[in-house]
């Protein structure tokens, strides 16, 4: 079953065509990288899915919804996700904290105020934490922990709301080896119950952790397959795998 699809969607600025008529469909369950140059529409493609840019042209759809011009937090009621900065958002918060106010800014008051309201964004909280491979550090201030646990952080915030599908833009920017390959994992573990859509420049990573990718040059797809198949397609290797990043 396809659970996002993007039909013919451009985003122009000025005279330029950020992303050209793309053509996107993401099945349910499903692990998919966005690779290309930089300059290629990747994050324009992300911000379009996510709703925090309106396309100049196509529409999107969320299972069976077009989504189109759906606002953020309408499309977040839906069940879209996206990860997004803490640091700076959650100064002085532990890790739990910073869950638990997260999803009281989607919940009406009278909700989460209640003894039974407050109890299940506890749960849904500590859920999100065991997710992302947090349980651990629950307790410890998030502006604290190391860049890599920030990063999963990010994750867990955009899985407190039990998305159907997650997007993530370069969620192992700045980690060390180690910190990636943890990431793989929890990412292979979310991907169980979520759609996961991600940009990542790491192309070993991306071709040992999608199940699928898709090359975007000029902001047009122009290859879309296995990791096997766009590593031994022609044009995957002219335009980005011989070093064109």
């Amino acid at each position: 079953m396809i659970e996002l699809e993007t039909i013919g969607v451009s985003r122009s600025f000025g005279g330029l065509l950020a992303v050209d008529r793309v053509d996107l469909s993401v099945r349910r369950g499903e692990l998919r990288a966005l690779i290309g140059p930089n300059g290629a529409g990747k994050s324009t493609l992300l911000n379009l899915l996510a709703g925090t840019l309106a396309p100049s042209a196509g529409s999107i759809r969320l299972g069976e919804r077009d989504i189109t011009r759906a606002p953020v937090h309408e499309r977040a009621l839906l069940g879209l996700g996206r990860s997004f900065q803490v640091v700076t958002l959650f100064e002085g918060l532990s890790c739990r904290q910073v869950l638990e106010l997260a999803m009281q800014r989607d919940v009406p008051l009278r909700r989460w105020a209640s003894r039974p309201g407050a109890a299940a964004i506890r749960r849904r909280a500590a859920e999100a934490l065991e997710a992302a491979g947090l349980s651990s550090i629950a307790d410890e201030e998030s502006t604290r922990i190391s860049h890599g646990l920030q990063k999963r952080l990010e994750i867990a915030l955009a899985l407190a709301n039990e998305p159907k599908v997650l997007l993530l833009d370069e969620p192992m920017a700045g980690m060390s080896a180690d910190e990636r390959l943890a990431l793989g994992e929890t990412l292979r573990q979310v991907a169980t119950k979520s759609t996961i859509v991600f940009v990542e420049h790491d192309i070993e990573m991306v071709m040992s952790l999608a199940q699928r990718v898709t090359l975007l040059h000029n902001g047009a797809i122009v290859c879309e397959g296995t990791p096997e198949e766009v590593r031994s397609d022609r044009v995957a290797q002219d335009v980005y795998l011989r070093g064109g990043r």
